[in-house]
């Protein structure tokens, strides 16, 4: 299901880059953007499961660039990359007290769409979702003092997810804008050796950017 999932938004993510390059849109604004990630691991195996399970979030960091496009209105067409850093601290799996952690690194491209909502003269409120690419930059597994190359293992290193976030826009002057925002991402379950062993990343990031004009 989630296959067809991807399948369908990336065909719709097509039709719209298609539009935006038969009506030679132009770049409508760049976002620079940092913030906090927070990640939650999904695993199908009830004993890794468990160890997750009321784990504790540690805050992460999120680095993203973007490039959004007009559509029409103000619907815009919105290209980007991104650093995610996701990091959960479990609880005990053994008799010995030994901890089970990840400290993984992905960079990611990702396309989707923005929709601003005027709410004053100088606020808007900003809908958007989108598809992203991943790609495993580095990771750690650690139990208890021992810890594992994440790049060394079976761990899929390419994955896909899908967004969605809700921000607030406040246009400072007609060329610079800042923001906050909220996003939720959903890795789409990812299940590279065995299908009764897979698990998904679930992250909640929270951020602040800059928007820098050059429609006007």
């Amino acid at each position: 299901m989630k296959k067809y999932l991807l399948l369908i938004s990336a065909l719709f993510m097509g039709a719209f880059i298609t539009q935006a390059q038969e009506n030679s849109c132009n770049i409508n604004f760049i976002n620079l953007e940092s913030g906090v990630n927070l990640s939650q691991f999904d695993f199908s195996d009830s004993k890794t499961e468990s160890a997750f399970k009321n784990g504790d979030y540690s805050p992460s960091q999120h680095q993203a660039v973007s490039v959004g496009f007009n559509l029409k209105g103000n619907l815009n067409l919105v290209l980007g990359a991104a650093y995610d850093k996701h990091k959960l601290m479990g609880k005990p799996i053994d008799m010995s007290s030994s901890l089970l952690s990840y400290d993984i690194n992905y960079v990611s491209a990702s396309a989707g769409l923005e929709y601003s909502f005027p709410l004053q003269d100088k606020v808007s409120l900003l809908a958007s979702g989108g598809i992203r690419f991943n790609y495993l930059l580095s990771g750690i597994q650690n139990i208890g003092a021992a810890s594992y190359d994440l790049k060394d293992t079976d761990f899929q290193k390419i994955s896909y997810s899908y967004t969605a976030g809700i921000g607030l826009l406040y246009q400072m002057t007609d060329a610079t804008g800042v923001y906050l925002k909220y996003n939720y991402k959903n890795t789409l379950e990812m299940d590279e050796i065995d299908p009764n062993d897979t698990y998904n990343i679930t992250s909640y990031v929270y951020s602040v950017g800059v928007r820098f004009n050059l429609a006007n």
